[in-house]
């Protein structure tokens, strides 16, 4: 599969300021691409921004590619995940 471009706001605890990462990555079997639509802001995310990670992990978006091996979505679906687990509706 082709490789996507993901990118994701973080925090830089050095600068005290945030930015834009962007990364590529092949799409695997099992793996689900999600344009993230809306996303909100937790208190883990408090302990998380200074590892320098994305923030906003729990969110809701619409799949956008799926892998081969994935059984149970579909392209267009909106689908939402949380911190511990995932949804889909």
């Amino acid at each position: 599969m082709a490789a996507h471009t993901i990118e994701t706001i973080c925090y830089d605890a050095k600068t005290k300021q945030f930015v834009h990462k962007t990364t590529s990555k092949d799409l695997g079997p099992n793996d689900v691409l999600i344009r993230t639509t809306h996303s909100g802001l937790c208190t883990t995310d408090v302990h998380a921004k200074d590892k320098g990670c994305g923030l906003g992990h729990e969110g809701v978006g619409i799949v956008e590619s799926i892998g081969d091996g994935v059984r149970n979505l579909s392209l267009g679906q909106r689908v939402g995940w949380g911190w511990l687990h995932s949804v889909s509706s």
